[in-house]
This record gives C-alpha cells, sequence and structure tokens, in this order.
C-alpha cells in the first residue's frame, strides 16, 4: 500500500499570486487577522487539496511581520502535515478537531505558526504524524479542503534587515506552497533512469580498473 501523501506548508521569500493582508497603518506589538477570500484571480486551495499563492506585508509604518499564523481548513486531521520556512527560526502545528454545538459542528482546522526572527538564526520546520486509524468511517480525503478560506494572524515588530531571520519586512511578499511530499509518477521515473545512470557508469568504471 502507497504511503499517505504529507501535506507540506513552505514559507519563503519572494512569493507571487499576492493577497494584501491587513495592518496597513500598524505599528509595533498591533496584531491584525484577516480571512483570504478564494476567488478568481486569488486561489487558495487548489481542486486537488494543494495551492500556491503569497501575502505581501502592506504596512506603511516600517514594521515587519515577525510572527505569523494560518489556519487551513481540513477533512482529514489524521494525514500527516509538515511545514518549512527560510524566513523564521519557528514553526508550529496545531490541529483543532471539529466541535460540535446542537446541530452546528465547526469545521476541522490546522494552524500553522511561524515565528522567531533571531540573527544569526536557522530556518523553523514542524512534523506531524499521521494518526492511525482503520474501518469505514476513517477520514480519507488528502491535503486541505478545496477553494476554501484561509484565516490569517499577523503580529507587527521592528525588525532589521537580514542574514536570518526578518520576517516578513514592508513590501515584501510571502510564498506558501501548500504540496504534497510523495513524488509524482514521472519523478519516480526521472530518479530511476539516473539510478540506472550511476550504475552503469560504476560497473564501467569499474571494469577499467
Amino acid at each position: 500500500m502507497a504511503d499517505i501523501p504529507d501535506p507540506t506548508i513552505r514559507l519563503s521569500i519572494p512569493g507571487t499570486g499576492t493577497f494584501d493582508l491587513c495592518g496597513q497603518f500598524a505599528v509595533a506589538g498591533d496584531t491584525c487577522s484577516i480571512t483570504l477570500m478564494d476567488g478568481e484571480p486569488d486561489t487558495t486551495i487548489g481542486d486537488d487539496g494543494f495551492g500556491h499563492f503569497a501575502v505581501k506585508n502592506v504596512n506603511e509604518n516600517g514594521f515587519a511581520i515577525d510572527s505569523i499564523s494560518f489556519f487551513f481548513e481540513t477533512d482529514n486531521l489524521n494525514q500527516p502535515f509538515s511545514a518549512f520556512t527560510d524566513d523564521f527560526t519557528t514553526v508550529g502545528l496545531v490541529k483543532h478537531p471539529s466541535v460540535c454545538d446542537g446541530d452546528f459542528c465547526s469545521t476541522q482546522t490546522l494552524e500553522v505558526d511561524f515565528s522567531g526572527v533571531q540573527k544569526p538564526g536557522e530556518a523553523g520546520s514542524a512534523f506531524l504524524d499521521a494518526v492511525f486509524c482503520e474501518g469505514e468511517f476513517c477520514p480519507t480525503a488528502i491535503g486541505f479542503v478545496p477553494h476554501s478560506d484561509v484565516f490569517v494572524n499577523a503580529h507587527f515588530a521592528s525588525v532589521a534587515d537580514p542574514p536570518c531571520c526578518d520576517g516578513i519586512q514592508p513590501g515584501e511578499e510571502a510564498g506558501l506552497a501548500i504540496t504534497s511530499d510523495v513524488p509524482e509518477p514521472g519523478s519516480f521515473v526521472l530518479l530511476l533512469g539516473a539510478a540506472g545512470l550511476l550504475a552503469i557508469k560504476r560497473k564501467f568504471k569499474f571494469y577499467r580498473t
């Protein structure tokens, strides 16, 4: 049986396909909350449960975003998750299960937190293993809810320029690549081909010595 794809969230600078964040006139210490609305041309999550988009710090007072949190809707919190960034030193992953009150049930969300702007610093990452489940009632969806909105919290501070890690500076676009870490079939072919070439090269070298 094939491994379950691991939804992976990567935040890096620069990015394209931009949503402007709130906090245009925020000052140090302010937190701004915004919902990124899915729609054309600014799609959040694609039909396959993954996606690519970016967020832009439009602050006009010169303050950087020193921490930012994203809340992604998902129909399967049992699947594994991972997150990486080259612009913050700390990454956190938090599962928020569905909570029901009468006939209303909240959506399941994965919270992804990026923070830490220490200099020097190392790029942050985090992982959550899959939760074992068997039977007909186990969730099977992969990735996140297609075309769902994404809720964001951004905190502003005075942060110096690079090297690592400087947060999202005013005017910068931070790209979010939400992908699966399982290689596509074409990637397996390329990997096998490369392995074959290496084997031939080593065999040829062996016969020459």
